[in-house]
């Protein structure tokens, strides 16, 4: 009894721990190329565009202390001219989002091409995700796996008590380290606990028209059927020839 009593008090004293200290994780965010590029019969077009695409991987950073965390590109991405008559227009998220754990809410920035909208949400709970058995190693972290709506895969670190990872994903029992959906994988790359970088980056967005996600779908979808794209992914980059 003495034993499980010690387990009990560590866990809880690690917990306690971990959601006083400040948490810096970095990541490496990979854009998948969509199905419909193997459609495009120009070879010359179709490699300029997966160039294109390729371009548009980042390091992102989690900074997170106390139930409060914001997590958005570790640089600001340069702004690229058009090249080969080829541009991207972003539409979706910006990577900047807040996620307060105490108020079980969210603050997202998201674009619909050069506008700013600010979304305002609850946090996802531990219902919306299935845990599973399998585990892998990410840095020498045992991680276990887990599937979310819409089959996004998380790989989630036990040792870690952390509710939070990339973008708007919460809920699990761990912090994410791995994150998979139809459109990106989202990889930690280091992480330093009680990190000093911490101080002063917690920052809520204020840029961009407030609106529920209900309005920003309608707005999306809008759009994307005036510019002739299908489909309702999020993040979507928009191919301009």
């Amino acid at each position: 009894m003495k034993i499980i009593m010690c387990i009990i008090a560590n866990i809880a004293i690690s917990t306690c721990m971990l959601s006083a200290q400040g948490i810096k994780v970095i990541y490496q965010e990979q854009v998948k190329a969509p199905k419909e590029l193997q459609q495009i019969d120009d070879l010359q077009l179709r490699a300029a565009i997966s160039a294109k695409l390729q371009k548009m991987d980042k390091m992102m950073v989690l900074y997170y202390d106390k139930g409060e965390s914001v997590f958005e590109p570790l640089q600001k991405p340069e702004q690229e001219a058009a090249h080969g008559g080829i541009q991207m227009m972003k539409m979706g998220s910006s990577g900047i989002c807040y996620k307060n754990q105490k108020d079980k809410a969210s603050i997202s920035q998201e674009y619909i091409l050069d506008r700013a909208f600010l979304i305002t949400e609850p946090l996802a709970s531990a219902k919306q995700w299935n845990l599973q058995n399998d585990t892998k190693k990410i840095n020498n972290y045992t991680c276990k796996k887990a599937v979310g709506t819409g089959n996004v895969i998380a790989w989630y670190c036990p040792e870690l008590p952390v509710n939070d990872g990339p973008y708007l994903y919460s809920g699990l029992p761990g912090l994410i380290f791995e994150l998979e959906t139809s459109t990106k994988t989202i990889v930690m790359q280091s992480i330093e606990l009680k990190s000093q970088d911490v101080a002063g980056k917690i920052v809520v967005p204020t840029s961009g028209k407030k609106i529920s996600r209900e309005e920003f779908a309608i707005l999306m979808d809008k759009k994307k059927a005036e510019l002739g794209i299908g489909g309702k992914q999020q993040g979507v980059n928009v191919i301009k020839m």
